[in-house]
């Protein structure tokens, strides 16, 4: 069985465009709801980069919660956006495999950030403690130490581009 990597992906774009993406979505969401595990839009004829149990983010619009089979779909969301003419911005992580990543696609750049194994090299587990500990600051989770550890990342390539 599959190690599953949790998404959340936001469109942006013009708002016609936006529509038809959204449009695609609840297509998929009631294909799934129907009994039809694991969509890909039509014109997409991969063989990977399934999308499940898809939701929408009731906070925005435009933006969608689903799982994929051990690391994300960004070749199926890079289909999409070029198909609607939109950008997006992807959230991804599957912590069992320390996968944990940002893409973002704007201006018909793809943009792929994640973390590998030697960036969690200073996070340490106290045993006694039963916290995460980072650069001398303890943690609850993990995942806040990740998400630091991302901004740095995209930051410091950012700096690099300026």
């Amino acid at each position: 069985m599959a190690n599953w990597c949790n998404n959340k992906v936001t469109f942006n774009g013009d708002k016609d465009s936006l529509n038809k993406v959204l449009a695609l979505f609840k297509e998929m969401i009631e294909k799934e709801s129907k009994g039809n595990i694991g969509q890909l839009p039509d014109f997409i004829e991969s063989k990977n980069g399934y999308f499940f149990e898809i939701y929408c983010d009731e906070t925005d619009e435009c933006s969608f919660h689903y799982e994929t089979r051990w690391s994300p779909n960004i070749e199926s969301l890079w289909m999409v956006a070029t198909h609607y003419n939109v950008g997006f911005v992807l959230d991804y992580e599957e912590s069992g495999c320390m996968v944990y990543g940002k893409t973002i696609y704007e201006n018909e750049i793809l943009q792929d950030y994640f973390l590998n194994q030697c960036d969690f090299q200073d996070c340490i587990y106290n045993v006694d403690t039963d916290c995460y500990e980072f650069e001398g600051t303890s943690y609850d989770y993990q995942d806040e130490i990740m998400r630091i550890l991302l901004d740095r990342k995209i930051n410091n390539n950012k700096q690099k581009i300026a």
